[in-house]
């Protein structure tokens, strides 16, 4: 039985360890179909999220003091989250990777993960949270409707474009030869 008060903290750098144990972004990836895709090591996690200025922040469900997991781990699922702005509405805090241990999946854990993520969008003065899912992850598409998320890209037909890292060195290096020539 899982406790959901005092279950969540946010990520600090005593949980380090987080990166390289179950739940690995590795994990997350290889469900996603996406494992050759992941470039993180575990010095660009910590300078990215607990640096001078973090790119993110994560909240962690964590099981009670001496509980563990079959496997030993106490952290039984994450929230990543990050800041944007929008013209139109101000700061927006973006959701990715919402992932709860399938063993502890439908004890409200993840709607909780969410539900805590929603006081910090409000914390820093957001008026929307968005989240991804992949086309194919129905369940994923399914929960957020139910937590009352709308499909942006059906129904306000926005698409998002991305630039890899090795166009935006291209694009980088256009922009240095305009300014010099």
């Amino acid at each position: 039985r899982v406790r959901l008060d005092g279950l969540w903290r946010a990520l600090s750098p005593y949980h380090f360890h987080f990166y390289n144990g179950l739940l690995s972004f590795q994990e997350a990836a290889a469900f996603h179909k996406a494992l050759d895709e992941v470039t993180t090591t575990p010095k660009n996690f910590q300078e990215d999220g607990f640096g001078k200025e973090p790119t993110f922040g994560c909240l962690v469900a964590e099981l009670p003091p001496g509980e563990k997991t079959k496997g030993g781990h106490t952290i039984i699922g994450y929230q990543f989250h990050y800041l944007s702005y929008c013209t139109w509405d101000g700061p927006v805090l973006f959701g990715e990777d919402l992932y709860v241990m399938p063993d502890y999946r439908g004890k409200g854990i993840g709607t909780s993960l969410v539900n805590k993520v929603c006081q910090v969008a409000l914390e820093k003065g957001c008026s929307q949270f968005r989240l991804f899912s992949a086309q194919w992850n129905q369940p994923a598409m399914d929960f957020y409707t139910k937590l009352g998320a709308v499909n942006v890209t059906m129904n306000e037909h926005w698409l998002v474009h991305n630039i890899t890292e090795q166009n935006i060195r291209k694009l980088a290096e256009q922009a240095r030869q305009m300014r010099s020539g």
